[in-house]
């Protein structure tokens, strides 16, 4: 079954009154690792809130990070605890209690392959959009719009290359890049028709859209899917958004098509 669940590693959460540790541990990249570091921490009746698992500078190393609920237990004590098991390169333990929020303090850069990735609140960046309308109007629609265009039109022929495909199954591999990005939940190729220059995809849960609308809202998705199939099919595409779920639609739905006139 295809199943696709919320990452839960949040770099900023309520502590909602509980004294919490982060820890960070470099080990040996071999079975049985993880299973060994959590039982020396069960074994003091820790309970481990929730971590991920992820690549070391050395391959043959990786870092398992995780917080905490500590009780009767300091990080220093924690950090002797963990170094004593065998496999176990480094650890780090720090107090991650900021007033009444727990803050990530040992991870900096994240990455997709090997972009690094800014990330950016939900609510801030639509607000920060529908800010833009608010303002500027259509003009504000229009920044939005060629933003994303711009940014479609130069992933092509990165995806291209990096992926190594062409035609829909490329299509498909950047719609799951921006889905991985969180930008949409899922999504549908509808309609793929290169000799036409033309194609219909649809995002449900897209980010732009997740708050109720007038007219349809995804301006700089617009741009991206408008940017992405210009490049693909060599031609000047426009790009219209036929359904939106800010406004009550099941979807959002964008129909790609050659650029006949001259439209913003």
């Amino acid at each position: 079954m295809y199943h696709r669940h919320t990452l839960y590693f949040p770099r900023l959460f309520e502590a909602k009154g509980r004294r919490i540790i982060q820890v960070s541990v470099l080990a040996e990249n071999v079975p049985g690792i993880i299973a060994q570091v959590s039982a020396l921490v069960a074994d003091r009746g820790i309970n481990i809130l929730w971590g991920v698992h992820h690549a070391a500078e050395d391959p043959a190393k990786a870092w398992w990070c995780f917080f905490i609920e500590a009780q009767g237990i300091s990080a220093s004590e924690l950090e002797s605890l963990i170094k004593g098991s065998p496999g176990v390169v480094e650890v780090y333990a720090s107090e991650a209690n900021v007033g009444q929020m727990v803050l990530d303090k040992h991870h900096g850069t994240q990455r997709l392959g090997p972009d690094i990735v800014v990330e950016f609140r939900h609510g801030w960046i639509t607000g920060m959009f529908r800010e833009m309308y608010k303002r500027w109007g259509e003009d504000g629609k229009r920044i939005l719009t060629h933003m994303g265009f711009y940014g479609g039109r130069r992933s092509y022929p990165e995806w291209r290359e990096r992926f190594g495909l062409k035609g829909k199954e490329l299509v498909e591999a950047a719609l799951g890049v921006i889905q991985t990005l969180g930008w949409t939940e899922s999504w549908k190729v509808v309609e793929f028709d290169p000799s036409a220059c033309r194609a219909v995809v649809r995002l449900i849960g897209a980010f732009e859209a997740r708050e109720p609308a007038d007219e349809p809202i995804c301006h700089f998705l617009r741009g991206v899917l408008t940017g992405f199939f210009t490049e693909m099919f060599g031609e000047a595409c426009y790009g219209t958004e036929t359904k939106c779920q800010a406004v009550g639609d099941p979807y959002c739905e964008f129909v790609i098509k050659p650029r006949e006139e001259k439209k913003d």
